[in-house]
């Protein structure tokens, strides 16, 4: 244990944000049962689980930051580490990364920690997008809490690099009160241009931004691949994953999004049977790379296959297109980036995105039906028409009209 009470002073040395994201508010630490923080790479669970650990500021032999990757678990079982850290008077037990433990078997050794000393220690752990997959087979759902990280929101862009402070806007006061929302911070919204927005579409959404500027595409890139060479294949249960032919399948919605996909062509360009398509279009997909996004339908049709794909936010678009990127292509992703985890809030019905007949995108939510048309500055209703509950979403700082909402306001919805 000794080695890893060194290991986590070690970490909790790092030099650590200041700014909490919003997530760090609404997750409750001290709750019975264990909270999972699960995310994509890249967007700051670490980060999160040493800003508590120094909240706490208590010794290593009560309060403990393990890393499941570290080389020290190649032959050290995670349960043995819990129980003896709480024979030694542990309270809080941070656990990083949960899917790199080697020894692939951690969701049954959480279950099994928990039930056994879930009323004298706290656990708290990390882990990727898809790690909720084998929190169900080994029923650890009921025992906790999990919440899902996402990266930088515009807003959060905005207080990170530019110190500029606005509160969080629901949609209902965005699609109806937004101009009201624009007067009563109209002192921080004058500290801000549109190269701010520019700025945040090329490089803002990931925190790795801020380690190194001048290797955030390269880091970026390389994140990727780990993701696809690491994260999807321990995961997807899919006998003899073809890593080539994933990257492949990346790559080919990187350079065609958004598209209405063919299976069978895509079938034919990547190499691989129709049905394994389709599983690894869903992996991506878990694994926050890409988006796909359901035509608006009723009953079962809804389960049918995507009606476009995108890659999950503008960064990717710019770290991954090998020629310059279409703006209407950055716009739309934007907005979805920023929509989707209103989609994944833990809500009885939450709301729900899809693509409609006439329009860009369709949000339904407590039984209600709103149509957005995303374009340029000068983008026209003539596509959806005027009804109450149509708009049109412009980039521009701010434009007239109830029905003419700003892009980047959607930006601050989380």
């Amino acid at each position: 244990m000794e080695k890893l009470f060194l290991l986590s002073d070690t970490f909790k040395s790092r030099q650590i944000p200041h700014f909490r994201r919003s997530l760090y508010q609404q997750i409750q630490w001290d709750s019975r049962l264990y909270n999972a923080v699960l995310g994509p790479r890249g967007v700051g669970k670490t980060t999160l689980l040493l800003q508590r650990l120094n909240e706490l500021n208590l010794p290593s032999n009560q309060a403990l930051f393990i890393d499941l990757g570290d080389i020290y678990f190649t032959e050290n079982r995670l349960i043995d580490t819990a129980l003896a850290f709480a024979e030694q008077g542990g309270k809080y037990l941070f656990i990083d990364e949960v899917h790199r433990y080697g020894f692939q078997s951690w969701a049954t050794e959480i279950k099994t920690i928990y039930d056994a000393l879930g009323d004298r220690l706290k656990l708290i752990f990390t882990g990727s997008s898809q790690t909720q997959i084998l929190m169900r087979q080994a029923d650890l759902s009921r025992r906790g809490v999990f919440y899902t990280m996402h990266g930088f929101s515009f807003r959060e862009f905005l207080q990170v690099h530019l110190d500029i402070v606005l509160p969080t806007i629901s949609l209902d006061t965005l699609t109806q009160a937004h101009d009201d929302y624009l007067s009563d911070n109209r002192e921080e919204i004058e500290k801000m241009h549109h190269g701010h927005f520019k700025d945040y579409l090329n490089f803002g959404y990931y925190p790795l931004y801020l380690d190194d500027p001048t290797a955030f595409r390269v880091q970026l890139n390389r994140m990727v691949q780990t993701v696809l060479e690491m994260d999807i294949p321990y995961f997807l249960d899919t006998p003899n994953l073809k890593v080539f032919q994933l990257s492949k399948l990346l790559q080919a919605v990187a350079t065609s999004a958004p598209f209405k996909p063919n299976f069978s062509k895509l079938s034919e360009r990547i190499g691989l049977r129709r049905q394994l398509v389709e599983e690894y279009l869903i992996a991506l997909e878990r694994a926050k790379l890409i988006h796909l996004v359901p035509a608006e339908s009723k009953g079962i049709a809804s389960l049918s296959k995507p009606e476009k794909i995108y890659l999950d936010n503008p960064n990717l678009i710019y770290a991954l297109s090998p020629d310059t990127p279409n703006l209407g292509t950055v716009r739309e992703t934007f907005f979805i980036n920023q929509v989707k985890p209103l989609t994944e809030r833990l809500e009885l019905v939450p709301p729900h995105l899809s693509i409609p007949k006439k329009g860009d995108f369709t949000i339904e939510y407590q039984e209600r039906r709103q149509v957005f048309e995303v374009g340029g500055p000068n983008k026209e209703s003539k596509q959806i028409g005027t009804k109450a509950d149509h708009f049109t979403v412009v980039d521009s700082l701010r434009v007239a009209g109830r029905q003419r909402i700003p892009l980047w306001m959607f930006g601050l919805l989380n």
